[in-house]
């Protein structure tokens, strides 16, 4: 039997990916991880991350497109 979720779900969830690629790229912790001793491709796996956790809500959500 298919899991049913809630429709407003995938908005929250989205919205939660949101605020957090805002806290990941315009807080404080952005001095941090943008150190220049830091490895260069730092800012770019978190891209990926962000990237990732988008795809992966999407497939999970796919049934309810409009």
């Amino acid at each position: 039997m298919p899991k049913t979720t809630e429709p407003g779900r995938q908005f929250e969830s989205t919205l939660l990916l949101l605020l957090f690629a805002l806290f990941l790229f315009t807080s404080p912790f952005t001095h941090w991880w943008a150190n220049g001793q830091r490895i260069w491709f730092l800012p770019y796996l978190f891209w990926l991350l962000i990237i990732l956790i988008g795809a992966w809500l999407h497939f999970r959500f796919r049934n309810h497109d409009l």
